[in-house]
């Protein structure tokens, strides 16, 4: 089910318990709704500071209960220059690449299911 490539942007240990725990269909399940929620989030322009600050705090939560903790690390980041009143800039385009390798990954899991 867990690709060795996409071991950095996501936990497979995590994913393996959580397979173990709901089984496979509700993992994928979970997964898929995950797959779903990060095409909906980090989408306004750095102007929109408590958009995506919620965006941010959303998926850094949900992220990190799937072992997606790159994904979680990144938005944590932004969650915190958006509070902190910091430049965006940076911390937007990190989370966003980790939203979208955490997108590739989970096309990957759901793949080889």
């Amino acid at each position: 089910m867990i690709a060795p490539a996409d071991q950095a942007v996501y936990d497979p240990r995590t994913l393996g318990e959580l397979e173990e725990i709901f089984g496979a269909d509700r993992l994928l399940d979970l997964l898929g709704r995950l797959k779903v929620e990060i095409g909906q989030r980090l989408l306004a322009s750095p102007s929109e500071r408590g958009v995506l600050g919620h965006d941010a705090h959303t998926l850094l939560s949900v992220s990190g209960s799937l072992g997606f903790h790159d994904l979680s690390k990144r938005c944590s980041e932004m969650e915190q220059a958006c509070l902190g009143g910091a430049d965006l800039t940076a911390p937007l385009e990190s989370a966003r690449r980790a939203a979208a390798r955490a997108i590739s990954a989970i096309g990957v899991i759901e793949a080889g299911a």
